[in-house]
C-alpha cells in the first residue's frame, strides 16, 4: 500500500508540475518586416507572452517545488542507488522543463488567449487567485491520494469478492460432479 501511496502522490505532483511549467521572461515590441520576418517576429512575440505568463503564475517557483518533492519521494525508495538524488538535481538544472512546455502552451494557446490570460492574472482578482493556488494544489493533492487509496482499497475488496465467489462455485460445481 505504501508504493501505491507514493504513486499516487507521484502522479500528482507530475501532474500539478505540468499544469503550470516554469520560465522567466521580458517583452518586446513588435516589429513590422517581411513576410519570414513578420512569422519570425509573432512567433517571437508570442512565445515571450507564453514565457511572461509562466512568471505571473509563479511557475519557476512551482518547478522547484516539484523537484523537491520529487526528489523526496526518491529518497524514500529503498532501492535508489548512492548518488542518484544529487546527480538527478545536476541533471534538471542541466534540463529545464521550460523548453519542453514553451512549444505545448505556444501550440494551445492563441496570442490573444495568451494577453487575456496574462491580463486576469495581472489583476487584483487574479493575483488573488495566484495566493490561493498553492493552498488549493497542497489540499488537491492530498484528497487525490485519499482518493486513490479509497479506490485502490475497494478494487482490492472487490477483486478478493470475486475471488471468493469463483472459488464457491468451483467447489459447489465440484460437489455436483460427485
Amino acid at each position: 500500500m505504501r508504493s501505491f501511496r507514493l504513486l499516487a502522490s507521484w502522479r500528482w505532483c507530475v501532474l500539478a508540475f505540468l499544469a503550470v511549467g516554469c520560465a522567466h521572461s521580458s517583452a518586446s515590441a513588435p516589429v513590422e518586416s517581411s513576410p519570414p520576418e513578420a512569422e519570425w517576429q509573432s512567433s517571437h512575440r508570442k512565445e515571450e507572452k507564453v514565457r511572461k505568463l509562466m512568471v505571473l503564475t509563479g511557475a519557476e517557483d512551482t518547478g522547484r517545488r516539484m523537484l523537491d518533492s520529487m526528489t523526496q519521494h526518491f529518497g524514500e525508495m529503498s532501492n535508489i542507488p548512492s548518488g542518484f538524488l544529487e546527480k538527478f538535481r545536476e541533471v534538471a538544472a542541466q534540463e529545464p522543463i521550460v523548453e519542453l512546455l514553451v512549444p505545448v502552451y505556444m501550440n494551445h494557446f492563441s496570442e490573444e488567449d495568451l494577453d487575456a490570460a496574462i491580463a486576469f492574472h495581472e489583476s487584483p482578482a487574479g493575483k488573488r487567485f495566484l495566493a490561493a493556488q498553492p493552498l488549493v494544489m497542497q489540499e488537491a493533492m492530498q484528497l487525490g491520494e485519499q482518493w486513490g487509496l479509497r479506490l485502490a482499497e475497494k478494487t482490492l475488496r472487490a477483486l478478493a469478492e470475486e475471488e471468493r465467489e469463483l472459488r464457491h462455485q468451483r467447489v459447489s460445481s465440484e460437489g455436483q460432479q460427485l
